[in-house]
């Protein structure tokens, strides 16, 4: 990719540390996760909380940063009518309505807000992501974006079509479908790396809940071969027609319908693989130390384009949080493990070492 593409394609920004084009997901805690943004030519998987609802959160901000960055879009669901995901995308904002709290103890009181173990780690993301920067921008998730933005915009919608009869290559003939209208799409839009527009642009590719029953074989289990050879196969072309293009996509996969080594070939299929674990109807629901938070964020696959090995995501936790106005991924720190009593008094917790102490000791004789 040419250098000249920087200061003609909007929305996008040349990696200071690999030299590759980026293009922003729409959350800046997630841009900053993945080293400034998602590169083009890649493909995002998601593996879906288990209702889920803020998988689809993600993509929404990645089309809405589409439409405000004046790119291309095609949304493609047989769950539900892509229109309506498009309807309800985030309205843009100029700063963010709801900085992070900041704690008002400083000094060395801050060391006995987090465990021990974080304690030789950055706070947040930002302060260990400085020289990153940020190409998005800023959204409320308690507007919606106004109709004119989104009328005004390239958007095409794939909704699919139950056909009996499969092709040689799937057995669900939608996949072939999918695939056969993204790639019209780049052509006529001249998205291909051998074209050369007036006025080049990206176009971004949404997939909401791909493997979903509804994307069965007719007359098929639920969990058959054919169904995860489908996924599979589309997730392998998908990249291999958006490696082709100045095309980026993100799907989003119901991860809990299929099996842990099915999950692995669509993994290694893909760029970049991350999963949410949802709190919500588990026994971490009320755990008080999560309070903050309302699931685990990771990351289970960084790609390293052009390169023969992956980067590994680190051993850093990480957790999601919604709040009114905005999603967004944070380090995660636990406080110490230490109970109180009814009165709000710590209770004696059980320590090593014998003698005559009046707390409880494990070698008390």
């Amino acid at each position: 990719m040419e250098k000249k593409s920087q200061k003609i394609i909007p929305g996008a920004s040349f990696s200071t540390q690999n030299g590759h084009l980026l293009v922003s997901s729409g959350i800046q805690s997630l841009d900053t996760l993945l080293g400034g943004g998602i590169p083009v030519g890649t493909v995002v998987l998601i593996e879906e909380d288990f209702h889920g609802s803020y998988s689809k959160i993600i993509l929404k901000y990645f089309l809405a940063e589409g439409i405000v960055s004046k790119h291309s879009t095609l949304i493609a669901s047989q769950d539900v009518n892509p229109s309506n995901i498009i309807k309800e995308l985030p309205a843009v904002i100029e700063s963010d309505l709801e900085p992070e709290k900041v704690s008002k103890t400083t000094g060395a009181s801050d060391k006995m807000q987090i465990a021990f173990r974080y304690q030789n780690l950055p706070t947040n993301m930002d302060s260990s992501n400085r020289n990153i920067k940020h190409i998005g921008h800023n959204y409320d998730l308690s507007k919606n974006m106004s109709l004119n933005d989104i009328e005004n915009s390239d958007i095409s919608y794939w909704t699919g079509q139950r056909i009996e009869n499969g092709t040689k290559t799937y057995s669900n003939p939608a996949y072939n479908d999918l695939l056969k209208s993204i790639k019209n799409k780049i052509k006529e839009g001249k998205f291909f790396l051998k074209d050369s527009p007036e006025k080049r642009s990206i176009l971004r590719i949404g997939v909401h809940s791909l493997g979903s029953p509804m994307w069965l074989p007719h007359r098929k289990s639920l969990h058959s071969i054919e169904s995860t050879r489908d996924l599979d196969m589309f997730i392998f072309c998908l990249r291999a027609l958006v490696r082709s293009a100045y095309s980026v996509a993100v799907i989003t996969i119901p991860t809990h319908l299929y099996h842990e080594i099915s999950l692995d070939r669509c993994i290694h299929s893909s760029d970049i693989a991350m999963r949410l674990q949802a709190f919500s109807g588990t026994e971490l629901e009320h755990n008080q130390s999560l309070s903050e938070y309302h699931g685990f964020f990771y990351l289970t696959k960084l790609a390293a384009i052009n390169s023969l090995s992956s980067k590994h995501p680190g051993s850093v936790e990480y957790a999601f949080k919604l709040r009114r106005k905005r999603f967004s991924i944070d380090m995660l720190h636990l406080p110490p493990d230490i109970q109180d009593d009814g009165d709000g008094r710590r209770e004696n917790v059980p320590f090593l070492g014998c003698g005559g102490n009046t707390k409880k000791s494990l070698l008390d004789f």
